[in-house]
C-alpha cells in the first residue's frame, strides 16, 4: 500500500472479510455501469444505424420500383427494337434479291451489248471493206472511161481515114470503085463506134453518179456505224461501272442484311436478359420489403435494448449511492500535498511526450516510464474521446469509461480529482487524478493515474 504523504499511511484502516466484500461489490456496479454505458452506446450507435439502414431501405425499395418501372419501359423499347429490326431485315433482304436479281439482269444486258457491239464492229468492218471496192470501181470506171476516149479518138481518125479513102478512090475512077465501097464500110463502122462510144460514156457517167452517191450513203451510215460504236463502248463503260457499283450495292445490302439480323438475335438476347432482370428486381424489391419488416422488428428491439439498459443503469447508480451511505465505509484521509505535486508531475508529462498521436506504442513506453519513476501510482492509462482505452497498466477493468466522472471532467479540459473510491484494477481504495490530451486547443484524449491509499 501506498502513503499519500512521504509514502505513509495517516491512518491505517483494517480490512475485514466484510469489508473486502464491499469493495469488491463497489468495483463490480462501477463496472456494471461502464458496461451498461458501453451497451448503452452500442445501441444507441446500433439504432442510428438501424434508423439510417431502414431510411436506405425505403429509398432502395423507391429506387427499386423505379427501376422496375424503368426496366419494363426499356423492355418495351427494347421489342418495338426488335420489330424495327425485323422489318429492316426483311427490308434488307428484299433489296439483296432485287440487287442480285437486278445485277444478273445487268450481265445479260453487258453479254447482249457485247454481241451487239461484235455485230457493229462487223459492220463497221463490212462497210469499210465496202467503200475500198467502191473506190476501186471508180478507179476501174476512169479506166474504161479513159479506154473510151481512146476508142473515140480511134474512131474520128478511122472516120477520117474513110473520108480520105473516099476521095481517093474517087480520083481513082473505075479502078478506084471497090476501095471506095470498103472505105464507106469502114467509115460506118468509125461512126457505129463512136456512137457505141458515146452511149457508153453516158452509161459509164451514170454507173460513176450511181456509185458517187452510194459511196456518199455508205460514208454516211460509216459514220453513223462509227458513232454508234463509240456511243455503245461509252453505254458499254457505263454499265460496267454500274455492275461494278450494282455487286458493290448487293455486297453492302448482304451485309446490311446479316448485321441486322446479328442485331435481331442481340436484341431478342438483350429482351431475354431485361426480362430476367425485371424478374430480379422485382424478387429484390420484395427482399427489400422484408428487410424493411425486420428492420422495423430490429428497430423496436434496438428500443427494448435502451430501456433495460435505462433499467440496469438506474440500478447500478441506486447499488452504489447504498455502498457510499453504508456506514461500514471508512473515511480515508488524504494528502493534498502530495495530490499537488502528482498533478504538476502529470501536467509536465503531458507536456514532455508527444501523447497527442494516440499510438499505441508511444503510450505504453511512456506510461510505463511515468509508472516506473512514480512509486506512489499504482496504476496508469490513456483514453480516446470516445471513452476507448489507448493503453492501460495493469489492463483495464473497464470496458469504456465515457461515464466515469474523471473522464467527463478530463474531456471537458480540465484537471480532475477524485475522492476515494474502490479501483476497478487493484479492488482496493485509491484516488485518481486524470488531465486531457490536448492538440490545437482541442481534446483529443485523457490521461489518468490511480494514487493507492
Amino acid at each position: 500500500m501506498f502513503l499519500l504523504k512521504k509514502g505513509r499511511r495517516k491512518e491505517e484502516v483494517k480490512e475485514t472479510k466484510q469489508s473486502v466484500a464491499l469493495n469488491q461489490i463497489e468495483v463490480a456496479a462501477d463496472q456494471l455501469k461502464a458496461v451498461v454505458e458501453q451497451m448503452k452506446l452500442a445501441a444507441s450507435s446500433l439504432d442510428e444505424t438501424s434508423s439510417a439502414t431502414q431510411q436506405s431501405t425505403f429509398q432502395l425499395i423507391d429506387r427499386l420500383e423505379k427501376t422496375v418501372i424503368y426496366t419494363v419501359q426499356v423492355e418495351e423499347k427494347t421489342k418495338m427494337i426488335e420489330r424495327s429490326a425485323l422489318k429492316i431485315s426483311d427490308v434488307s433482304q428484299r433489296i439483296h434479291a432485287d440487287s442480285e436479281v437486278s445485277y444478273n439482269e445487268l450481265i445479260r444486258s453487258l453479254h447482249s451489248l457485247k454481241n451487239l457491239q461484235r455485230e457493229m464492229d462487223d459492220l463497221r468492218t463490212g462497210h469499210y471493206a465496202l467503200l475500198r471496192q467502191m473506190e476501186l470501181l471508180v478507179e476501174r470506171s476512169q479506166e474504161i472511161h479513159h479506154i473510151l476516149s481512146t476508142i473515140a479518138s480511134i474512131s474520128q481518125r478511122t472516120s477520117i481515114l474513110a473520108l480520105n479513102a473516099n476521095i481517093e478512090s474517087a480520083r481513082a475512077g473505075e479502078h478506084g470503085k471497090g476501095f471506095s465501097v470498103v472505105a464507106n464500110e469502114v467509115g460506118k463502122l468509125a461512126n457505129q463506134t463512136s456512137a457505141a462510144v458515146e452511149q457508153t460514156r453516158d452509161i459509164l457517167s451514170s454507173i460513176q453518179s450511181g456509185i458517187a452517191s452510194t459511196m456518199h450513203m455508205v460514208k454516211s451510215e460509216t459514220e453513223q456505224i462509227d458513232n454508234g460504236s463509240n456511243e455503245m463502248n461509252h453505254i458499254f463503260s457505263v454499265l460496267c461501272d454500274f455492275r461494278e457499283r450494282l455487286h458493290h450495292m448487293t455486297a453492302m445490302a448482304h451485309d446490311s442484311s446479316q448485321s441486322v439480323d446479328e442485331q435481331t438475335a442481340s436484341v431478342q438476347e438483350i429482351s431475354v436478359l431485361l426480362e430476367y432482370i425485371s424478374s430480379m428486381v422485382q424478387e429484390n424489391k420484395n427482399h427489400a420489403h422484408e428487410v424493411a419488416k425486420h428492420m422495423d422488428v430490429q428497430h423496436e428491439n434496438v428500443k427494448q435494448v435502451l430501456q433495460v439498459n435505462e433499467a440496469i443503469e438506474k440500478t447500478s447508480n441506486e447499488l452504489q449511492t447504498i455502498i457510499k451511505n453504508d456506514e461500514r465505509v471508512t473515511a480515508t484521509f488524504v494528502d493534498l500535498h502530495v495530490i499537488e505535486q502528482m498533478k504538476e508531475k502529470l501536467t509536465l508529462f503531458l507536456r514532455s511526450y508527444p501523447l497527442a498521436r494516440l499510438q499505441t506504442s508511444e503510450h505504453e513506453a511512456y506510461l510505463n516510464e511515468f509508472l516506473k519513476m512514480n512509486e506512489n501510482v499504482e496504476a496508469v492509462w490513456s483514453n480516446r474521446v470516445d471513452g476507448t482505452f489507448i493503453y492501460s497498466n495493469p489492463p483495464a477493468g473497464l470496458v469504456n469509461a465515457k461515464a466515469r466522472p474523471w473522464f467527463v471532467e478530463a474531456a471537458k479540459g480540465n484537471i480532475y480529482v477524485s475522492s476515494v473510491y474502490i479501483s476497478a484494477l487493484t479492488k482496493r481504495p485509491c484516488l485518481t487524478i486524470s488531465a486531457p490530451i490536448v492538440q490545437d486547443g482541442h481534446v483529443v484524449g485523457v490521461v489518468g493515474i490511480d494514487l493507492s491509499v
